[in-house]
């Protein structure tokens, strides 16, 4: 597997005079190493570092470069890894017998260096795109499993309320709290679905903000009125403490959805009794927000995949909410897409403060803001 950094090149050549000529080509932009017969290759790419990508040439004694691809190819473990010939075999059966057994390319001595160069590029590339590829396939079946797994249960429990108050005479009170019933799960259902769907998008490299001129203040206070209800209903007091901040851009609707995932996340986590402070103000050419809480903390463990996909951490709501997992890992991309930042500082057993700052752009700026920025 190809990893941040220098990528990792495998040279077999039973030859000094081509081994030294590729590594000085190739010891600059990659990690190389050598192995100088085809035993010695099998053994190489076995070992840690495993390579990203092998140089093989065709004729050496003992076991020639034919032999050792077949072997690469049938072993599950290095099937994967792209293999280039670099041989002086000049004939069409050779060439079109080595792409058979698995080859992705071949390069006839005397090469030049320019075309080794660029072939082995494509390549590299291309396995990061099959990496990727393969990432993306596995995300997706995360979500299919975890849309089958979290909305079961209240479709099951939205269908048992419904034949209930189908067939059964209820009083209207009992009525009413069957509705709210449905109504709760039913809301926790649609967020599911939302944030499956914004990680999809962001995951596909689809995802885009559309930046307004705008006031983060005004913004954050009206997401603070939607989540009065849901605070004394834990008996959770909602402080301000606003400075003003200036006009500027950013996606009203995209951080909005920043300023809910971390004030829903405050009441989730807080007890009963407790406040949740939401402040506002200008710094550093940032305009910026924060939500403190007095809950549980972060431990340093979860503070380190916080804004992780599918990351469910130590502590537990308080009210017995649902948490999908997913609401921080969109709001660090939605962010990330303002070129923007987000702080967290935390003490088990004092709260946590979640700050988002936001560039600030003078007035005789926003004429700009009509582009997208893209994740």
């Amino acid at each position: 597997m190809m990893h941040d950094g220098l990528g990792k090149i495998l040279v077999v050549d039973d030859e000094k005079t081509n081994i030294d000529v590729l590594v000085g080509l190739l010891n600059d932009d990659y990690k190389v190493f050598v192995a100088k017969n085809g035993h010695q290759a099998l053994k190489r790419v076995q070992s840690e570092p495993t390579p990203d990508l092998i140089l093989l040439d065709i004729v050496m004694p003992d076991l020639d470069g034919f032999e050792v691809c077949r072997q690469l190819k049938a072993n599950p473990e290095t099937k994967d890894i792209p293999i280039i010939f670099i041989t002086g075999m000049n004939q069409i059966a050779d060439e079109t017998h080595g792409l058979e057994l698995g080859a992705v390319d071949f390069i006839r001595k005397p090469f030049f260096p320019n075309v080794v160069l660029a072939r082995i590029r494509t390549h590299l590339e291309l396995l990061q795109q099959r990496q990727r590829l393969m990432e993306l396939n596995q995300l997706k079946n995360k979500f299919l499993g975890m849309a089958a797994h979290d909305l079961r249960n209240p479709l099951n429990s939205i269908c048992g309320l419904a034949d209930i108050l189908l067939n059964l005479k209820l009083t209207e009170e009992e009525q009413r709290k069957f509705i709210q019933t449905i109504h709760n799960v039913s809301q926790q259902m649609s967020t599911l679905v939302d944030d499956l769907l914004d990680v999809s998008v962001i995951e596909s490299g689809q995802f885009n903000i559309k930046l307004r001129p705008g006031n983060l203040a005004e913004l954050v206070q009206s997401r603070i009125d939607l989540f009065r209800f849901a605070a004394e209903q834990k008996n959770i007091t909602l402080q301000r403490h606003f400075l003003p901040t200036r006009t500027t851009a950013f996606d009203p609707e995209r951080l909005a959805q920043v300023v809910d995932n971390l004030l829903a996340n405050a009441v989730k986590f807080s007890n009963s009794g407790t406040i949740i402070t939401i402040a506002t103000g200008e710094d550093a050419g940032m305009v910026w927000f924060s939500v403190a809480d007095q809950g549980p903390g972060i431990s340093e463990e979860d503070r380190s995949r916080l804004f992780g996909a599918f990351q469910k951490l130590t502590a537990r709501p308080t009210g017995k909410e649902k948490s999908t997992g997913l609401g921080l890992s969109i709001v660090k991309k939605i962010v990330d897409a303002h070129q923007g930042k987000i702080v967290v500082t935390s003490a088990i057993g004092q709260g946590s403060i979640f700050t988002v700052h936001v560039p600030s752009l003078r007035i005789d700026h926003l004429h700009y803001l009509d582009r997208s920025a893209h994740v």
